[in-house]
């Protein structure tokens, strides 16, 4: 989809290149559109908003069980997707503004609101969020390339562990 142009993506859908111009401004801005809404039909988004919303849920069982859904085979080809947009993104910071403008509070922002009610403050949330979406993205990167899925699983189920135990910590 990346290497495709507009009047390309029009033809295909039966359209025009103008229509969705008219509609999404730009290539990027509809390549953004498109990776919302495939969150969004994926239920990655719904997976973790209707998550770790549970005060008294275990921490670290919440955080892998989200993350199962994240890391889910199925959602290799989204992770894939997404991941291009960065590296074009970040190469083209200007065309993907809005796209990069979001990405840091999409996944933390609903993480630090999840650690805030367990009674982390909001400051170490904050910190402790961005922390769990590093080694998240991280870790999708690694799946995306072929590495174990075992082996990743281990990874991200050993660190929540680590951050339950911060989050108690604060209880």
């Amino acid at each position: 989809m990346l290497d495709l142009s507009l009047r390309t993506l029009g033809e295909a859908i039966g359209s025009s290149h103008r229509v969705l111009l008219y509609y999404f401004g730009s290539r990027e801005e509809l390549i953004s559109e498109a990776l919302e809404e495939a969150a969004r039909l994926s239920s990655v988004h719904d997976a973790f908003l209707s998550g770790p919303d549970d005060s008294s849920a275990e921490v670290h069982g919440e955080l892998v069980r989200v993350w199962k859904r994240v890391s889910a085979k199925e959602q290799l080809p989204f992770t894939r997707l997404f991941l291009q947009v960065v590296a074009l993104a970040l190469h083209d910071s200007s065309r993907y503004e809005k796209f990069l403008e979001d990405l840091p509070r999409d996944w933390a922002a609903a993480y630090a609101r999840y650690l805030e009610r367990q009674g982390v403050p909001a400051d170490a949330a904050g910190d402790l969020a961005a922390e769990i979406v590093a080694l998240q993205r991280g870790l999708q990167l690694e799946l995306a390339i072929g590495s174990s899925p075992q082996m990743i699983d281990r990874v991200f189920v050993a660190a929540a562990h680590r951050w339950a135990e911060r989050v108690e910590s604060f209880r």
